[in-house]
């Protein structure tokens, strides 16, 4: 058990059973900030933002300190009981972050008796700690001056009333983000654009909607592009076609994001469309090449450790792009990204050379196909 426990920063009966949704977690924030928080749900942009939040309220009552935890494969909790007992060397009060997308147990080699720990054939943890009954532990007794955020993804029914679960929510609070409802989602994307002091129509309302197509990350993107150009305006329908028009264009990134995900198709479109637009090559190359090598690290830690998740873990990769990532790795090998990766210095001293620009169009197709699996037999300009 943490030291320190058996002191906590507030009754947890005060917090019995907090359920919360990311709507209401902001006047629960600024009434009161409870020792533990556990924030699990299905749409990724509202429990970022759900974690955001508690992150500042954290801070503004002098939580400085962060430790973040990736319980991931064989964790070993005991850096949790460390972590929870030991004084923070530059606060008084430190925020501990447990990252739990499989639950407390993901490599025990057995199931325990807590709903919601990991299926047998796992390897065994590091430490002998069991996640779930430590963190039962200490939800019983909070650690002083220490404020605990666990975060999981989609939770079912079952998983939800796990002892470790209900433990955490009985002695904090939870916030679940369900997915947005369909026929909730041209008032989630009005208030929201109320919310950044834009003054829509409601044909600017249906027309950023069905832009957006239920992607809240999108919509959100798009809003935050409205607020940079027209803040505190009225929004037509116009005034969103023109500055969102690029939203359904193909950017460098996306690009790159197709190429993970074996978008053949879309890869095509893409370039295509990139090309059309006036883009230099050179533009467009850089961001392929840094999604290149992140994919080129991740890849030789996937290649030691069978496990894409994990590799991504590793390789530190950005969570937007961890799903595209997952299904690249299973499909490539380490010796193909490098030898994309040459292709790559070949079409910029291509692109840098006179004339040279829409050979290098060609050639970045080429090779973009190729990343994203379609087999490619032109060969490479030299």
């Amino acid at each position: 058990m943490p030291r320190g426990a058996g002191a906590p920063s507030a009754p947890a009966a005060q917090y019995a059973l907090v359920k919360l949704t990311p709507e209401k977690l902001g006047a629960h924030l600024a009434k009161t900030l409870a020792p533990i928080y556990v924030v699990a749900g299905e749409e990724p942009l509202l429990m970022e933002e759900s974690l955001d939040a508690i992150r500042r309220a954290g801070r503004a009552q002098d939580y400085v300190e962060r430790e973040i935890f990736d319980v991931e494969g064989s964790f070993d909790w005991s850096r949790v009981v460390e972590a929870c007992g030991s004084m923070s060397l530059f606060a008084s009060r430190k925020l501990v972050e447990l990252r739990m997308p499989k639950g407390p147990n993901p490599g025990r080699g057995a199931k325990t008796n807590d709903a919601g720990d990991a299926e047998k054939g796992g390897k065994a943890n590091k430490s002998s700690i069991d996640g779930a009954k430590l963190l039962i532990e200490i939800a019983k007794r909070p650690p002083t001056d220490v404020l605990l955020i666990v975060s999981a993804g989609k939770l079912d029914y079952r998983q939800q009333k796990a002892g470790w679960y209900l433990a955490l929510e009985s002695a904090g609070a939870s916030v679940y983000a369900r997915p947005i409802n369909p026929d909730r989602w041209l008032d989630w994307v009005e208030a929201r654009m109320r919310g950044a002091g834009l003054k829509p129509t409601a044909d600017a309302v249906l027309e950023l909607g069905d832009r957006a197509e239920g992607n809240a990350l999108a919509a959100k993107q798009d809003i935050d592009k409205l607020v940079l150009l027209y803040p505190d305006s009225e929004i037509s329908v116009e005034a969103v076609r023109d500055a969102v028009a690029d939203s359904s264009r193909y950017d460098a990134f996306g690009l790159g994001e197709r190429m993970l995900g074996g978008d053949a198709e879309g890869v095509a479109h893409a370039v295509m469309r990139l090309r059309e637009e006036g883009l230099d090559v050179l533009a467009v190359l850089g961001p392929v090449v840094w999604i290149m090598r992140q994919w080129s690290r991740a890849q030789s830690i996937f290649a030691r450790n069978g496990n894409a998740a994990r590799a991504c873990s590793e390789a530190r990769l950005p969570s937007s792009l961890v799903s595209s990532f997952l299904k690249a790795l299973p499909r490539t090998r380490h010796t193909q990204i490098y030898g994309w990766l040459r292709q790559a210095a070949l079409i910029d001293q291509l692109a840098k050379s006179t004339g040279g620009k829409e050979q290098a169009w060609e050639e970045l197709l080429t090779l973009a196909l190729a990343a994203a699996g379609r087999r490619v037999v032109k060969p490479m300009v030299r």
